[in-house]
């Protein structure tokens, strides 16, 4: 797919361009471009499922949930190829950028707390960060939404020595040597490192660790109990090693471990399973982990447009007259996608450890626009 971006504020200029591996035309062939019962979607799903796993494109679990009651849920494939264990439902995944989601929670309910503001600087809220020029000038609301300047993590000097990097403060010299990619505020560009820092500034204003905060203050109130952080060192009881083809006529599958962040933490890299995220949609929507209108400030989008718009640590997209909120993650051999359809109460959740990760996440959003559809029909 070849994706252009306009200017909120000038339709007339463009501010961004994309090239995009896309599914085959025909995958979604006979995809229904109007509402449909739960029956029949349950059946449109069952049915894709099987077609990307003839495919070799999934191998996880899916779950399809709207006000509490769950409309869909299939797990399929092999968690582990070794010993060929299969994917259950409390098979864990790891999911990437997802976790940038729990990352914003975080920030905001410091935010209530009266704790920082969204305009606090990063010179005020972290002294130690080395850069003292640029963080003068790089505030909270900027690193959440993509708008910081900073370049990335993921760089040759990470994965040198990417055993080293196991907390958010063992990153910031590597974050402040790299080049900027434009002035605060003024360009979006999407930043691993920039939500480094904000775990960085969780751990400084609550005086816990990052992966204690976010176990306590947010998978804990969500009942969120088979979600968390590793290294890729670590033992991690039911947790999915993720596969891909290498090259494009490969028939062989290769781990994926060696490409994988080595800690997980703020910016990505944490696992999860699929009834999991569907409670961290809950308890976001319900108010349990931060306020109504704290929400409201955080999908505001008082920023420049991404691609899709960015909300702060969500992506927030509107189909069929819906906010469709969420964020997605992965890298070759395993993806995640949370899509949460908000005026309809419905989420869709998946997570998959094979093939192209961007296939799981495109039906996903595609089951979102279904339930959109449904939300809005008289």
């Amino acid at each position: 797919m070849f994706g252009l971006t306009a200017d909120r504020r000038d339709p007339g200029k463009l501010i961004q361009a994309q090239v995009i591996p896309s599914d085959p035309p025909g995958l979604y062939a006979g995809w229904p471009d109007h509402a449909v019962t739960h029956k029949e979607m349950a059946r449109l799903i069952h049915e894709k499922l099987d077609t990307l796993v003839r495919a070799d494109d999934f191998s996880g679990c899916l779950t399809v949930a709207s006000r509490g009651v769950t409309l869909f849920h299939e797990c399929r494939g092999l968690a582990e190829r070794n010993f060929r264990v299969p994917v259950s439902s409390s098979t864990k995944f790891r999911v990437g950028s997802i976790d940038k989601m729990f990352t914003a929670v975080a920030i905001a309910q410091l935010v209530e707390a009266g704790k920082l503001s969204w305009n606090s600087t990063l010179a005020q809220l972290m002294p130690e960060y080395p850069d003292r020029q640029a963080a003068a000038q790089i505030t909270v609301w900027q690193l959440l939404h993509h708008t910081s300047g900073l370049g990335d993590i993921f760089v040759p000097e990470y994965f040198e020595h990417r055993e080293k990097y196991l907390t958010p403060a063992d990153y910031l010299g590597l974050i402040a040597r790299q080049p900027k990619v434009g002035k605060p505020g003024q360009q979006w560009s999407y930043s691993n490192a920039g939500f480094i820092l904000l775990g960085r500034i969780v751990e400084d204003v609550s005086g816990e660790s990052y992966v204690h905060y976010v176990g306590q203050h947010i998978f804990a109130p969500a009942g969120m109990t088979s979600t968390g952080f590793s290294s890729i060192a670590d033992v991690t009881p039911e947790l999915a090693t993720g596969y891909y083809h290498e090259g494009l006529f490969s028939t062989a599958w290769k781990a994926a471990w060696l490409d994988d962040i080595f800690m997980g933490g703020p910016a990505g890299g944490g696992y999860s399973t699929t009834t999991d995220l569907i409670r961290f949609s809950e308890a976001l929507r319900s108010g349990k982990l931060v306020k109504p209108v704290t929400l409201g400030k955080m999908f505001s989008n008082e920023v420049p447009a991404g691609p899709g718009a960015e909300a702060a640590g969500f992506g927030d997209r509107v189909s069929h007259g819906c906010h469709i909120r969420g964020h997605a993650g992965g890298i070759e051999g395993t993806s995640a996608d949370l899509a949460i359809v908000w005026e309809a109460g419905a989420t869709v959740a998946v997570t998959s450890n094979e093939g192209e990760f961007r296939t799981p996440i495109m039906l996903a959003e595609q089951i979102a626009d279904l339930l959109a559809m449904e939300a809005k029909k008289p």
